[in-house]
């Protein structure tokens, strides 16, 4: 392999994390200094996933620039992008080219030990003015040895370096960010009822990696105080910003206020962005949804337009201790989006505010140059899809299925003669109410992808806990690969639904199965995909003029043709 290879830092591979953001400071200083052991177990003939840059002849020292999704040492949940490699299998790094840190990494065994330096995560206060700390108890199902997130900070012997159990990142895909609660930032209390309040980092992983398939987490995490809605005299216009896609955590109901019916706030799902941010409180009147009024709404109406929302949000409400008093007109809060970021993201910065709109940012930190943080609160976060009755869904873009118990004994014969006829024409399903309360409707089409055997069709499939057990329901696309023959031809979005390959359903196989498929198929340099997705139906005026706003990448078409 060439120097631009796979652990080169000019490798194509691009998990997310742009190396441009890793911090440029050669080295961190001690008092923030943590050390970590990574072992990885790689298959001979595979790679670790991982980029290095740096080097005696480079810009500083061994660090991680990038981790490929779906790679080993990303799925390991023990790494972050902006890490220091200080040793490989006890050869130290220090005086080494980048040329040779690559052919050591090459060519290193099957036993892989990192000797890893990192940023540890801040102190945190005793008391923060404007912030309060909540817990939930968070159950998840371990994948592989790990639930999706990566640790860091612990108890230290010299105690200037004990910092809580921190959550420094949260892996797209894994466990964790499947169940929707978990945040950057969030501090990790206990697990199972073991309490970890004392343990070193080492101790912690260990506790994590021999607790069972399902633990119970308990997670620490901050609340904003409001006082501009504690002391509101009537209206409020709350603005949120929250990640694109994601929902903001709450359940509408009606209720009757001076003999007419008006909208509601039931629920807030813990650790949710509405919950995190502090504005919102049950029992508060919605009066309007990005400007349009809630006053002759339905209930349907009213979550399909909460539902309809883009990444700002605009709710003008009652607060609940002034539904009794007359109207007055609406004051203004902001939960607006930051440019800053945890200082324990290596990549990226940590807002911290007392007051709304003003943020206050380690010195010892660089800036970023993307903006993950999307909430004054809820920095970074994707917050969990809720469904019409309130209740958390594992998939955030998978629409309920009915599931048909199969034995694990289906062989792959016994659905090829299972084989179904695909047409290409587009079939359409009646509406139904999907994740987080809107109305959309499936469509199911057929898509044909031509790759080659070396590089595939830049498909990564997720579904079930094993990759050995049935699948329930249809496995669901997970990641695209920038250029790749699934990219290019527009038709697919991470989230859909793969209910066959090549005409042979998904449904009652494993996921080891389904990758198979996609393996056997890209030697004959094609594959025939059903795809099942979700249309959202918008509540709109009949009539007037409206703006769309449309992501788009670069060389993928939008799928229209004007006449």
């Amino acid at each position: 392999l060439a120097d631009d290879g796979p652990y080169s830092k000019g490798s194509k591979d691009s998990g997310g994390m742009d190396a441009a953001l890793v911090s440029r400071r050669q080295s961190i200083p001690e008092e923030f200094r943590g050390v970590t052991i990574v072992e990885l177990i790689k298959k001979e003939g595979s790679t670790l996933g991982l980029t290095i840059s740096g080097g005696t002849d480079k810009d500083g020292k061994p660090r991680v620039s990038n981790l490929r999704p779906g790679g080993l040492a990303a799925r390991s949940d023990q790494l972050n992008v902006g890490d220091y490699i200080k040793s490989v299998n006890g050869i130290n790094l220090t005086k080494l080219r980048h040329d040779e840190i690559i052919s050591l990494l090459k060519n290193v065994g099957e036993r892989v030990v990192l000797e890893v330096e990192y940023e540890l995560p801040p102190a945190v206060p005793e008391s923060s003015a404007g912030i309060i700390p909540k817990t939930i108890e968070v159950s998840l199902y371990k994948e592989g040895n790990s639930f999706g997130f990566v640790l860091r900070g612990g108890a230290h012997e010299d105690w200037h370096k004990s910092r809580p159990l921190v959550l420094t990142y949260v892996r797209p895909g894994g466990p964790a960010d499947r169940e929707g609660s978990l945040k950057i930032g969030d501090r990790l209390l206990s697990v199972d009822g073991i309490p970890l309040h004392s343990m070193t980092h080492a101790d912690a992983l260990n506790i994590l990696r021999q607790c069972s398939q399902e633990a119970l987490f308990q997670i620490e995490y901050d609340v904003t105080i409001m006082d501009t809605v504690a002391n509101a005299s009537g209206p409020l216009l709350v603005e949120i910003a929250k990640t694109p896609g994601s929902t903001l955590g709450i359940t509408l109901t009606t209720t009757t206020h001076r003999n007419k019916q008006v909208i509601v706030i039931d629920k807030i799902k813990p650790a949710s962005v509405v919950d995190r941010c502090g504005a919102l409180h049950v029992g508060d009147h919605i009066l309007s949804i990005d400007g349009t009024s809630t006053e002759h709404c339905s209930l349907l109406e009213a979550t399909q337009l909460l539902a309809a929302t883009s990444e700002n949000v605009k709710l003008e409400i009652l607060p609940v201790h002034q539904s009794r008093l007359p109207l007055k007109p609406p004051e203004t809060v902001k939960v607006q989006k930051s440019d800053h970021h945890h200082c324990w993201d290596p990549c990226v910065n940590y807002c911290h505010t007392h007051h709304p709109g003003h943020c206050k940012t380690p010195t010892w930190n660089q800036t970023s140059g993307q903006d993950y943080c999307k909430s004054l609160v809820a920095a970074t976060f994707s917050s969990p899809t809720m469904n019409a009755q309130g209740f958390p869904c594992q998939n955030s873009n998978t629409l309920p299925r009915s599931s048909h118990p199969m034995s694990p004994r289906t062989t792959m014969l016994r659905r090829r003669q299972k084989k179904k006829e695909h047409k290409s024409s587009l079939s359409l399903a009646s509406s139904t109410v999907g994740p987080g309360g809107q109305i959309v409707h499936t469509e199911t089409t057929e898509v044909v992808l031509r790759g080659d055997p070396l590089n595939g069709f830049g498909l990564q499939l997720q579904g079930g806990i094993f990759a050995t057990e049935t699948l329930s329901s249809p496995p669901l696309v997970r990641f695209i690969e920038p250029d790749s023959p699934a990219e290019r031809c527009g038709l697919l979005q991470v989230g859909d639904r793969v209910l066959s390959i090549n005409g042979i359903a998904t449904e009652d196989g494993t996921m080891e199965e389904a990758n198979q498929l996609l393996r056997d198929a890209a030697l004959t340099n094609k594959v025939v995909l059903e795809i099942e997705f979700d249309v959202a139906e918008s509540v709109i005026p009949s009539s007037g003029t409206f703006h769309v706003k449309l992501p788009k990448k670069r060389g993928v078409e939008l799928g229209i043709t004007i006449s």
